[in-house]
């Protein structure tokens, strides 16, 4: 019984995870709900920026997350492949019924708003070609660029169900993130965007909503979504949830995603300043923060760029340790045997296009560090294994010979005589490795990993230039860091081994 009170103590002091997609309205709600839960007196960890619905259920189902906003049409077409429904009600009794039964979660009240898809076109085009519905579209859309997003393009609910009902086809379509296909329809590289109802971008850019006149998308009402546990471990964070039940209507919710988007305005700050304006906050609001640019931006971040830099070090040199551990034994099993099998074995890995892999370890090792140093790992392997290979392999012959002369056993001509010679051949390897794994680790705020990825995610979400090359800039110093210093230790190295 004491056992089991303590450990009903633990997991009350826990903190509650709240998590977000990688998209700007999806971050300033899960900052809602971080701050809310906040306000009861519990501890909140942030998990922003997952890539997708998909992902972010996954890290639901495995315990990694306790609540992130998710849409009922999402989850109704997109996460339960189910056909899509009209009526709101129904949709949001679906998505519970199914997510209590299949994933143990909970949908709590309804925030308020909904946030469509829609398709969207600059003013003057809209104007000229006499465009107010997809019905319009439809008749102009031969003629037409488009950039839509990963998520819409594939989706019954998005591209794919919207050009059967409205028999459309473009010129061109390309995919893109949110902030690039703002950036491509306001410098006229395409047309045509998806975007979201509430975004705060439309206005600001005179871009045109086209109405779905044949009611093909199913509702997306905003709703927090919950482990069902979460209730019995930290009911006041359930609380503090249900309190902004139909509190924020779509105009508000717009209003604030301006805030962030097109002001510049932290996440934070307006979340503070949305729970004033509902009573819900502890304290005062925040208050807005000034646009800075170059120095003075990155002096404001100093303490977030040192905690996301020693992360990003911590991933790279964790995934790369992983890599020289495993690698240089199988290297030297491949340069002494011919080794064709291990080497393609390990290329096949590099196949794998990174993100995807990330994500694909979601599964099996949950979000956050494992999944990204596994990753890591996996992606420096063929280097590290190469290097030491080639390097074993270019040994002279000669001096093999002499060593057998000497009557040396193949044990001591390898550690004494080839690993020695080889070490500037396998350092390449380690230190092609080594910059590798500095870049692919931008990949890890993808999933919860952290590192210089989240300034670089976020930027990319908000189209803010500052925060990309607070991450860029960064990972690309640490990289010619890295490199060098692995270089220094291979000229030291070489000559101690061969000794």
């Amino acid at each position: 019984m004491i056992a089991l009170a303590l450990l009903a103590a633990v997991a009350a002091a826990a903190p509650v995870r709240v998590g977000s997609k990688d998209f700007g309205e999806s971050r300033l709600v899960a900052e809602l709900f971080a701050q809310a839960i906040e306000a009861r007196g519990l501890a909140v960890e942030r998990r922003f920026g997952l890539a997708g619905s998909e992902l972010a259920l996954r890290a639901l189902d495995a315990n990694e997350l306790d609540v992130y906003p998710e849409y009922t049409g999402t989850a109704l077409v997109a996460l339960l492949h189910s056909p899509a429904e009209r009526d709101a009600r129904r949709v949001l009794e679906r998505v519970r019924e199914a997510f209590a039964r299949e994933h143990h979660a909970l949908w709590l009240a309804p925030l308020g708003f909904e946030n469509t898809w829609v398709l969207a076109v600059p003013r003057a085009l809209a104007e000229r070609e006499r465009l107010a519905t997809l019905t319009d579209l439809a008749r102009v859309a031969p003629r037409l660029r488009a950039a839509f997003s990963p998520e819409f393009a594939p989706r019954d609910d998005g591209l794919a169900g919207l050009a059967r009902e409205y028999g459309l086809s473009f010129a061109d379509v390309r995919t893109a993130g949110q902030a690039v296909k703002y950036a491509a329809v306001a410098n006229g590289s395409v047309d045509l965007i998806d975007a979201y109802s509430t975004d705060g971008r439309l206005d600001a850019l005179a871009l045109t909503p086209l109405a779905d006149d044949r009611h093909f998308f199913p509702p997306y009402d905003a709703v927090p979504l919950v482990r069902a546990d979460l209730a019995a471990r930290a009911p006041e964070a359930v609380a503090a949830l249900l309190a902004l039940g139909g509190r924020l209507d779509a105009a508000r919710m717009r209003a604030a995603n301006a805030a962030v988007e097109v002001k510049g305005e932290s996440s934070a700050a307006v979340a503070s300043r949305l729970l004033s304006e509902l009573g819900l906050a502890a304290g005062p609001a925040l208050a807005p923060t000034p646009r800075l640019g170059g120095l003075a931006f990155a002096w404001s971040r100093r303490g977030d760029l040192a905690r996301e830099l020693a992360r990003h070090l911590w991933l790279t040199l964790a995934g790369l340790a992983v890599a020289l551990i495993v690698g240089i034994p199988l290297g030297v099993a491949a340069g002494r045997a011919g080794g064709a099998p291990l080497l393609a074995g390990a290329a096949v890995l590099q196949t794998v296009p990174a993100l995807a892999l990330f994500a694909l370890l979601v599964p099996l090792l949950g979000i956050g560090a494992p999944a990204a140093i596994v990753a890591l790992f996996l992606y420096a392997l063929l280097p590290v294994m190469r290097g030491a290979a080639t390097g074993l392999e270019s040994v002279d012959a000669l001096v093999l010979d002499a060593a057998a002369g000497l009557g040396f056993t193949p044990s001591q001509t390898l550690w004494r005589v080839r690993l020695p010679l080889a070490v500037p051949v396998l350092m390449g390897g380690v230190r092609t490795a080594a910059v590798i794994t500095v870049g692919n680790a931008t990949l890890a705020a993808f999933v919860g990993g952290g590192g210089l990825g989240e300034p670089i995610l976020t930027g990319l979400t908000l189209d803010d230039g500052r925060l990309i090359l607070q991450g860029a800039v960064p990972a690309a110093l640490l990289a010619v860091v890295v490199d060098a210093l692995l270089g220094a230790a291979s000229r030291r190295l070489a000559p101690r081994l061969g000794a």
